[in-house]
């Protein structure tokens, strides 16, 4: 009777530790499991992020320009109403600018 016990025990720690080695071997696909779905998540975020931020500076590029188009038309309308507003006084200094160079010169 001794030696069934013993063989029973035997057989028992056995098969504990058939199911410990199984186990372990559970736990580590479970864990290389994780580290690859944490890997994919984490390459997935540095892609949705890089993503992200190139889209916002595209559109904020694209509101600059715009911005900038219309900043280079209103200095455009600016200039031409100045220089339309002053012509009259651009021709009259000039001729100002031509009459007192020639009293001071002469025509020679």
């Amino acid at each position: 009777m001794a030696q069934n016990m013993a063989d029973d025990i035997r057989s028992h720690e056995a098969e504990g530790k058939e199911i410990v080695a199984r186990a372990r071997a559970e736990a580590a696909r479970t864990v290389a499991a994780a580290r690859t779905v944490a890997e994919q998540s984490v390459k997935e975020a540095r892609q949705k992020s890089h993503r992200y931020f190139r889209d916002q500076v595209k559109s904020a590029e694209a509101e600059a320009e715009a911005e900038a188009v219309t900043a280079v038309e209103t200095g455009r309308k600016e200039t031409e109403e100045f220089y339309n507003g002053n012509k009259s006084k651009t021709a009259e200094a000039a001729d100002w600018l031509l009459k007192e160079v020639m009293s001071t010169y002469g025509d020679s």
